[in-house]
């Protein structure tokens, strides 16, 4: 609720602070004294749109502030400069005008006389309407809000999966050929070190047989061998060792001596024997290890990178081919979403056309008791195929103050009362969510048993809430639980408006001046007969009209 509104150099104003109460809050004065104004200053602190006209004549700026109590912001402000330059702060941080309407919007509801910014797109209309959804209605709204979240969701990421799927294809393809090609190849890492070691020994077949052939004839063949050489070392050695015992321990090392060259020699006959140097094994040989190189050319500088980067491979293919099965998976569960969507809209839409019968049926009658007695009011809800976290729904209030003619979009109404009465009609039956909400010479063009039942269902909405209305309408003004006058005056050469809250012993006089111009006995009596009557109009009463 909005406890405070300070204007400064704002129009006519020049410095004002205002103090509001909760209930009906009455605004009276003579045309022209700056009534509207305050209207203007609270449009601005919702987030309505800024007009450097407003700036007082010779400032620079002009300043809007309001402080609330709970469970608003603490203080929001707009301030105006002559450069265009503007500024909003809500709790003394600098925030963008989005973020103060977003913000107060929550808290405060202007209906002017130029027309209704709640009214006047179909979401706005949407959303009185499903005020008067029932309890089930209402869960299969948050349920269809959630669902269609998931959709979005889901539908952006399969988006995304169909737009790099051609790139994701491509690197596939790579990837699937690259695995081929190494896979095929079976590279062991260690292998080409163990095939040039037998590549060495094919090429060089020739050397490897002369040289141990001449190994085993000078071992064993030669005349005398070198066995034969060791052996008869070996007995002069045995004999002088029976008298020397150091000579007899060198006799055992040269004995194993010869028994290591005998063991050689059998070994090196052995190899020559099962020796062969088959050409296919060198061509084999050379073909594997050429295949090899070329794995390491384009993979690795070794096998063991080749091996590694045959397992990055794998494992990135494998990701790729979840993202197909992802997409599938996505695919499916939009299906799904979708048939939930559908169901949950039309639980909606059946929901908002009885709801919609509902509100045609109270505000018209309603409207014909403020003043309009002509009137049509009618909701209409349109179902298309495009869901949104709504639902499918377009609704749409038309309406109609004049016999004989088509009614129209309640956003494209001229009259600025007859929005304010359609605007507190539309209250009254689906509720206001803003703890703040102001009307703009609602009372236009009525007058007497009208005037009354306006006055009465304003302060029946005022009830647990605070309500501001601009008003030229004593019957209006009786119902107030606070009175200002708005006046205004010359000083210095300069217009000043001032605005004053009226004590009690006050309020008669201003509601005989806005009866008949002047404060009379007679004027007096009357305005006496209002105050008495609207005290006498039981809350029953109004919420009878709303009936």
């Amino acid at each position: 609720m909005l406890r405070t509104l300070e204007l400064r150099d704002f129009a006519i104003v020049d410095d004002l602070s205002i103090e509001l109460g909760s209930g009906l809050n009455v605004l009276s004065g003579e045309t022209g004294a700056g009534k509207s104004l305050v209207i203007d200053a609270l449009e601005l602190l919702a987030g309505g749109r800024a007009d450097t006209g407003t700036i007082r004549a010779g400032a620079d700026t002009a300043l809007v502030q309001g402080e609330f109590d709970e469970p608003g912001p603490a203080s929001a402000s707009r301030r105006l400069a002559a450069s265009g330059r503007h500024t909003a702060r809500i709790d003394g941080e600098l925030v963008s005008v989005a973020e103060l309407a977003d913000r107060c919007g929550r808290h405060i509801a202007v209906f002017a006389q130029h027309g209704a910014l709640e009214l006047q797109a179909p979401a706005a209309q949407r959303a009185q309407l499903d005020r008067l959804l029932p309890p089930e209605a209402l869960g299969a709204l948050a349920r269809h809000r959630e669902a269609f979240e998931r959709h979005t969701a889901m539908r952006h990421e399969l988006d995304a999966l169909a737009a790099a799927q051609r790139e994701r294809l491509r690197r596939l393809e790579t990837l699937t050929y690259q695995i081929d090609e190494i896979e095929r190849v079976k590279p062991v890492i260690g292998e080409d070190d163990r095939l040039r070691g037998e590549l060495d020994s094919l090429m060089n077949a020739e050397r490897i047989v002369t040289g141990a052939a001449a190994a085993v004839a000078a071992l064993t063949e030669a005349e005398p061998s070198a066995t034969e050489l060791v052996a008869e070392a070996l007995r002069h050695l045995q004999q002088a060792g029976r008298h020397a015992d150091a000579l007899e321990q060198l006799s055992g090392d040269l004995a194993d001596a010869l028994t290591a060259l005998t063991a050689v020699a059998t070994e090196v006959e052995s190899f020559l024997s099962s020796f062969e140097a088959d050409p296919a094994r060198l061509d084999a040989v050379h073909g594997r290890l050429a295949t090899l190189d070329g794995l390491t050319r384009k993979y690795g500088p070794d096998l063991p990178a080749v091996v590694e980067f045959l397992e990055r491979s794998r494992a990135e293919r494998d990701a790729l081919e979840r993202l197909d099965h992802d997409a599938e998976v996505l695919s499916s569960g939009l299906a799904t979403l979708q048939a939930e969507l559908s169901d949950l809209a039309a639980t909606l839409s059946e929901a908002r056309r009885l709801a919609g019968a509902t509100l045609s049926a109270k505000v018209g009658p309603l409207l014909r008791r403020l003043g309009m007695p002509h009137a049509a009011f009618t909701v209409s809800v349109t179902e298309s195929a495009k869901h949104t976290a709504h639902g499918t729904d377009t609704v749409e209030f038309t309406f109609s103050a004049n016999p004989g003619e088509a009614q129209a979009p309640i956003s494209q109404i001229a009259s600025g009362g007859e929005l304010s009465r359609v605007m507190l009609a539309l209250h009254l039956v689906t509720g206001t969510v803003q703890e703040t909400v102001a009307f703009d010479e609602i009372d236009a063009g009525i007058g007497g048993k009208a005037a009354h039942d306006v006055g009465a269902l304003l302060a029946a909405l005022a009830k647990g809430r605070q309500v501001l209305v601009v008003t030229h309408l004593a019957q209006v003004a009786a119902f107030a639980d606070h009175h200002y006058v708005v006046s205004k005056e010359v000083s210095s050469g300069r217009t000043v408006t001032s605005v004053r809250r009226l004590s009690d012993a006050e309020r008669p006089p201003e509601l005989a001046r806005m009866l008949s111009g002047s404060v009379t006995t007679a004027s007096l009596a009357h305005a006496a007969e209002l105050l008495d009557a609207a005290r006498s109009t039981a809350a029953h009463e109004a919420v009878h009209l709303v009936e």
